[in-house]
């Protein structure tokens, strides 16, 4: 059995799910959304409307907190960040992986955070750099925030990857990474980016 190391949170409502799980919005536009957990006996699912009381079974666990507002958040121990649009919430099903989160867009895009790493491994960006990958890429915003990007061949077809780095303490990053087919890209560093600007640092609310 794996661990869950993210819930998400809004309009009044805290959801904890049993791992392993996808949140996925509905295609409507709304903010309705699909929860999935995979069970030995196959998937299971249940719908979340903001202000509809919630038959949640065993796929995740609903409380209410009049305090969460009307967007959708991520929480996990470290911090808080937006879940941006196009963009699935989901858990590894290895249970050795402790990563909090995966977000999963279009044709294999993908944004994950790590850390807190010690800020002496990333002083030098090539320090982010694996073998085949070229920096395109390197500044540093006006929120403080060091972007570094990459490009790569995976089976034959050319990737970008990007690095967002979120200060977390005097000593430590929280390092958001994305990657993408280049068609995806674009879609995928906005994505990206919006997660890293609105990353708060602390414990969850609530």
């Amino acid at each position: 059995m794996g661990h869950v190391f993210a819930r998400l949170t809004g309009y009044g409502m805290v959801l904890v799910p049993n791992w392993p799980y996808r949140f996925e919005r509905q295609s409507d536009g709304s903010d309705d959304m699909r929860v999935t957990r995979w069970t030995p006996d196959g998937p299971r699912h249940v719908v979340v409307r903001p202000g509809h009381p919630v038959d949640a079974g065993d796929v995740v666990e609903v409380t209410h907190d009049p305090d969460q507002g009307a967007q959708w958040f991520i929480e996990t121990s470290l911090f808080r960040t937006v879940w941006p649009p196009d963009f699935t919430v989901e858990s590894s099903h290895d249970p050795d992986d402790h990563t909090a989160f995966y977000l999963h867009g279009s044709d294999e895009s993908m944004i994950f955070p790590q850390g807190p790493v010690p800020r002496a491994r990333l002083n030098d960006p090539a320090a982010l750099v694996a073998a085949g990958q070229t920096i395109i890429g390197s500044q540093v915003g006006d929120d403080g925030i060091s972007v570094v990007e990459l490009a790569y061949e995976h089976d034959a077809e050319p990737w970008w990857q990007g690095y967002w780095l979120v200060e977390y303490s005097q000593d430590h990053f929280l390092v958001i990474t994305a990657q993408a087919r280049q068609p995806q890209r674009a879609d995928t560093r906005a994505a990206a980016a919006a997660v890293a600007a609105s990353l708060a640092v602390g414990p969850p609310r609530g």
